[in-house]
This record gives C-alpha cells, structure tokens and sequence, in this order.
C-alpha cells in the first residue's frame, strides 16, 4: 500500500469545514482503492463531529486492513499538526471502529449531530469519537 498525495481540498469556513490534504489509496501496482483525508484546522466541526482524518475504501477492497494502513502512513506528519488527533465514525460502520480500535485510539463517547453540522446534512445522527496519540 502507498498514498499518493492529489491535492488540497478547500474548506468551507461558514459550515465548519476545513481544507484538507488530499490522498488516494494505492496497491504497489498502482490500483487505486480509496482515499484518505487530513483536515487542517480544529473548528468545532472538526473536533466534534469530523475527526481530523476521514477515509473510505472502495467495498471491493475492504477487509485488508488498508485504512489502518493509511492512517499509520500519515501518523508522523498528523502529530506535528495535532498531538491528539480526533477520529470519528458512525455508530453503525463497524469496520471503521475497528480501524479506529487498531491503532490504539481511546473511546472518547458517543455524541449527538446537532441539525446545523455538516455530518448531520450527510445523514449522521450520532459519532463515535476518539482520540489518537500517533
């Protein structure tokens, strides 16, 4: 597995969201299999609701361990941004939790989406959120 670095994704300030770097998912042949995120900035958004990573593996691909893989691939350059890094899922994506619980992140609780977030408008109602000390 390696990370390609695509871009800088802007960020929408009146919603909360940040701009983040931007990365594609890669086998060592080049297959891309999804993408990972870091967010730059700790609005409220972000550190509630967000996390300062975000990931998605295309299903075919699921299952190998690659978000973990990617997390791990970036945790040198998160920890000179944020000692403490927030990751966030939804209560019903287990594969997510479990990315989260391999690398060692501590359960923070359980939070309501209150109606005016973003991860609201995109369906969220609750987040998981933890803390990562990479």
């Amino acid at each position: 597995m390696r990370l390609d670095y695509r871009s800088i994704l802007p960020g929408q300030p009146e919603f909360g969201i940040v701009p983040s770097y931007h990365f594609r998912i890669l086998r060592p042949e080049g297959v891309d299999c999804g993408y990972l995120n870091v967010r730059i900035g700790n609005s409220d958004h972000v550190r509630l609701y967000a996390g300062h990573i975000g990931y998605a593996v295309d299903p075919k691909h699921r299952g190998q361990g690659l978000a973990g893989l990617a997390c791990r691939a970036v945790a040198r350059f998160v920890w000179t941004l944020y000692p403490e890094t927030i990751l966030t899922t939804d209560p019903g994506n287990l594969a997510s939790q479990r990315t989260i619980e391999k690398l060692g992140a501590e359960y923070l609780g359980t939070f309501e989406v209150p109606p005016h977030d973003p991860a609201y408008l995109g369906g969220s109602r609750w987040k998981l959120r933890y803390v990562w000390r990479p």
